[in-house]
């Protein structure tokens, strides 16, 4: 999909970065869902392929990982502003 995982950070759909604790709540909670469809979101692909029949590769690495820290932080980010509103 083409989006670097950023610490603290959101990409948007084209590709503008957001501060987690910048974002509406209800983005916030949009965004976990689509993470929760998506696990794949951060995967990364390579293909490459030459003149010559053995001049082909393809790689493919696993970053669900990384879905599953961007939904933590996004998480968090949703206790914080609820403490906050029951102080």
């Amino acid at each position: 999909m083409n989006y670097d995982y950023k610490k603290g950070w959101w990409e948007t759909k084209d590709h503008q970065n957001i501060k987690i604790t910048d974002m509406e709540t209800s983005h916030i909670e949009n965004t976990i869902k689509f993470l929760k469809k998506h696990p794949n979101f951060y995967d990364e692909e390579y293909g490459y392929c030459g003149f010559e029949i053995d001049d082909f590769y393809y790689d493919y690495i696993n970053n669900s990982h990384l879905v599953e820290q961007k939904i933590e932080e996004l998480e968090l980010e949703l206790r914080l502003r609820k403490l906050e509103e029951n102080k």
